[in-house]
Formats: structure tokens, C-alpha cells, sequence
């Protein structure tokens, strides 16, 4: 597991090692959070791009951060977002999907389905992939 202390170095790191990362080139929508359903009128996704790099759109608004595997274990570095009002309740979704995302210090990938976890080992949030490469 990551400690916060870590991420900053680690984050700044991850493009010069080499380590295997079987979500790169992936892109996964999500399913439930908390174990509630995760419904959104918007088009929420996150994809885990070459270099550590992450980028997304929480329902309304795109996202683009850095992102580090280890094993079973994830880190998501700070993000940046735009920052456009969004109609309903579809800027509070997008709020709880980027916090969880922040959350989350492992995950299972199983297929099609991804799974990730909190530093305590609960399930924080399922996400189904969508380009199926």
C-alpha cells in the first residue's frame, strides 16, 4: 500500500519506471459506488492512459490527473477539471465518483469488471470497461 507521504515522489516518478500495468489503454464507466447504483444522465468514465496518465469525465465535467499501479495497488494524484455548472443533481454524482476515485489504494480486475478498494480493503466502487480492447 501507498502512503500519502509517498505519492507526491512517486507520482512525479511513475513515467521513469517500467513497472506492468494491466489497466493502461483501458476504459471503464461506473456501476456503483458505495454499493449504490451510480446513475447518471451524463457520460461518467475514467481512462488509464500510457505514462500514468488518467482522464475521465465525471458526468458533466472531464478530468485529466496522474495515476500509479503496484501490484494490486492504485494511487490517483491530484486531478484538474474543468469546471462547467452542471444541471440536477449530476454535479454531486460527479463529486462523490472523482472523491472515491481519490480513495482508492487497490483494485481487482477481473475481465471486464474492475473493482476498487480503500485502504481498509472495502469496496469503494465497481466499474464495468467500455472499449473492450
Amino acid at each position: 500500500m501507498f502512503t500519502r507521504a509517498t505519492a507526491v515522489l512517486a507520482l512525479c516518478l511513475a513515467p521513469l519506471t517500467a513497472l506492468a500495468d494491466p489497466l493502461t489503454g483501458s476504459e471503464w464507466e461506473p456501476l456503483e459506488i458505495a454499493a449504490a447504483p451510480f446513475e447518471t444522465a451524463g457520460d461518467a468514465f475514467v481512462r488509464f492512459e500510457q505514462d500514468g496518465v488518467v482522464f475521465g469525465n465525471g458526468g458533466c465535467n472531464s478530468f485529466r490527473g496522474r495515476y500509479l499501479v503496484n501490484g494490486e495497488a492504485i494511487l490517483f494524484g491530484p486531478a484538474a477539471s474543468t469546471m462547467m455548472a452542471c444541471p440536477g443533481d449530476i454535479g454531486q454524482l460527479e463529486y462523490l465518483f472523482l472523491q472515491t476515485l481519490d480513495k482508492a489504494r487497490s483494485f481487482a480486475r477481473a475481465e471486464t469488471d474492475l473493482t476498487l478498494s480503500d485502504a481498509a480493503g472495502d469496496v469503494i466502487m465497481r466499474l464495468r470497461q467500455r472499449d473492450w480492447d
